[in-house]
C-alpha cells in the first residue's frame, strides 16, 4: 500500500475541498472489505471483492488494477476503481468520419489516422471494462459534482505521480455530460469522447409473459418475432451448468471471440478460464444459456441478474448459420422473455448492434468520456481529433404500437 498526500486546493474559486488522503492499493485483498463493501451499491456482483478478485486472477499479465480510498480528515469518503492496459490507436479507427467532398478535412482525417494508428501506450480506465456503465466511482451521496470531480481528478493525478509510465487516462460510460462535473474536467484539460450508446429496454408491470410484449408491439414487429421464432425453431438452448460449460469450452470460447473480434472498440478480452470461473463463483446471479443446432454448439447469450434488471454480459454467435436460422434475434427475444418472466424490469443490453436491438425495443442512452494525454503537448494535439471521432449512425426501430 501506498499512502499519498493531496494538498489542499480548489477546481474553481467557489469551491474549497478540504485536504484528502487517498490509499493506493494492487490487489482487491490489500483492500481493507468493510472500507470497500462500505460503498458498494447493495446487490451488485461486479464490484464485489470475489469478483474483482477474479478478474485479477484471469486478468494477469494482461492489465494491471488499482484500488482507491480517499479519506477526508480520517473520514473515508469514498473509493475508485481503475484498471490499466495497453491501449493501441486502431481502436478509434471505426470512429473516425467517412471520406466527404471537402480535400482539406479528409487530408486532415488522413493525417490524424495515422498518428493515432501509431499509439500504443499504456493506459489508466477508471471502472471496468468489461461492463457498460457508469461502474467503479463512489463518494458520499451529499457530495456535490464539484466535489466529486476534484476527489477524483486529484486521485487521478497522484496515480499517475507514483505510476509515471502510464501515459494516458480515460474515464469512460458517462451518461449525459452532468453540469460541473463535466465542466471540472474540462478544465482540467480531459478531451470529451463520444461513444455507443447504452442500449436498454424497460419491462411495463403488467407484461407477465412474451404474449403481453407481442401484443405490444405492431403487427409488422409482431409478424417479424414470429417469422424469426419460425425460422429458429430447429435451434435448441439451455441454460448451462459450470459442468457442462467446462465441456463445452473450446467450442464455447471460439464462439466468444467470432463476436469479440468484430468490436469496434474493444481494448481488453476474457481468457478462457474466466467463463466457467465466473459461473462457479455467482452460479444464481450468472446465467449462460448455450444454443444448439443439430447438437452442436452455435450460440450463447449470458447475463448478470441484478436487483430488478438483467446485465447482458457477452455472447457468441456461429455466424455461418446466424442468418439462416435467426440465431441472434432468437437469443435476444429469448432474453425479453427471461427477464418478463422473472420479473426483472429493466433488461440492459449494453453496446453493439444497436440497429438490431432497437427492432425488439431497446432505446439508446447516449454516453461519453473523457481522454486526457500526460504530455500537454501531445493531449493538445490528440484533442484536434477526439472532438470528430463519432460513434458510426444506425437507423434505430420503434417496433411499439
Amino acid at each position: 500500500m501506498q499512502q499519498i498526500g493531496i494538498s489542499q486546493n480548489s477546481i474553481t474559486a467557489s469551491v474549497q475541498c478540504a485536504a484528502a488522503r487517498v490509499s493506493i492499493f494492487d490487489t482487491i485483498d490489500s483492500v481493507p472489505e468493510s472500507d470497500w463493501l462500505r460503498f458498494i451499491p447493495d446487490g451488485n456482483p461486479l464490484l464485489q471483492p470475489q469478483y474483482l478478485k477474479l478478474l485479477e486472477d484471469t486478468q494477469q499479465g494482461e492489465m494491471d488494477f488499482i484500488y482507491a480510498l480517499v479519506h477526508k480528515e480520517d473520514r473515508l469518503i469514498g473509493v475508485c476503481y481503475f484498471q490499466i492496459v495497453r491501449f493501441k490507436g486502431t481502436n478509434l479507427l471505426p470512429y473516425f468520419p467517412a471520406a466527404g467532398s471537402n480535400r482539406w478535412k479528409n487530408v486532415v482525417m488522413k493525417l490524424g489516422k495515422g498518428i493515432v494508428g501509431l499509439i500504443d501506450i499504456p493506459l489508466l480506465v477508471s471502472g471496468n471494462l468489461f461492463i457498460t456503465g457508469e461502474q467503479g466511482i463512489y463518494f458520499l451521496s451529499h457530495f456535490t459534482e464539484l466535489e466529486k470531480s476534484f476527489y477524483l481528478s486529484h486521485t487521478i493525478d497522484h496515480i499517475l505521480k507514483e505510476r509515471k509510465y502510464i501515459k494516458t487516462v480515460l474515464l469512460p460510460d458517462m451518461y449525459e455530460p452532468s453540469g460541473d462535473f463535466d465542466v471540472a474536467f474540462l478544465k482540467n484539460k480531459y478531451q470529451r469522447i463520444y461513444v455507443e450508446a447504452d442500449m436498454s429496454m424497460i419491462i411495463p408491470n403488467d407484461w407477465y409473459g412474451f404474449d403481453d410484449y407481442l401484443q405490444a408491439i405492431s403487427s409488422k414487429y409482431r409478424v417479424r418475432a414470429k417469422k424469426i421464432m419460425q425460422n429458429s425453431q430447429k435451434l435448441s438452448g439451455h441454460e448451462l451448468t459450470a459442468d457442462e460449460l467446462e465441456k463445452e469450452l473450446g467450442r464455447f470460447f471460439y464462439l466468444y471471440k467470432l463476436v469479440a473480434d468484430k468490436a469496434d472498440f474493444n481494448i481488453a478480452k476474457f481468457p478462457k478460464s474466466y467463463f466457467v470461473a465466473q459461473k462457479r463463483l455467482n452460479p444464481y446471479l450468472y446465467k449462460i444459456f448455450g444454443y444448439y443446432l443439430d447438437g452442436v454448439l452455435v450460440g450463447f447469450m449470458s447475463l448478470f441478474i441484478l436487483p430488478n434488471k438483467t446485465e447482458v454480459h457477452y455472447c457468441g454467435i456461429d455466424y455461418s448459420i446466424n442468418k439462416d436460422h435467426a440465431l441472434y434475434q432468437r437469443m435476444l427475444y429469448d432474453t425479453v422473455k427471461y427477464a418478463i418472466e422473472n420479473n426483472l424490469r429493466k433488461l440492459h443490453f449494453g453496446r453493439t448492434a444497436p440497429e438490431v436491438k432497437s427492432t425488439i425495443g431497446a432505446i439508446p442512452h447516449p454516453m461519453y468520456g473523457y481522454l486526457k494525454h500526460r504530455n500537454p503537448i501531445l493531449n493538445s494535439i490528440m484533442g484536434l481529433f477526439t472532438g470528430r471521432l463519432k460513434p458510426r449512425e444506425y437507423i434505430l426501430r420503434n417496433p411499439f404500437k
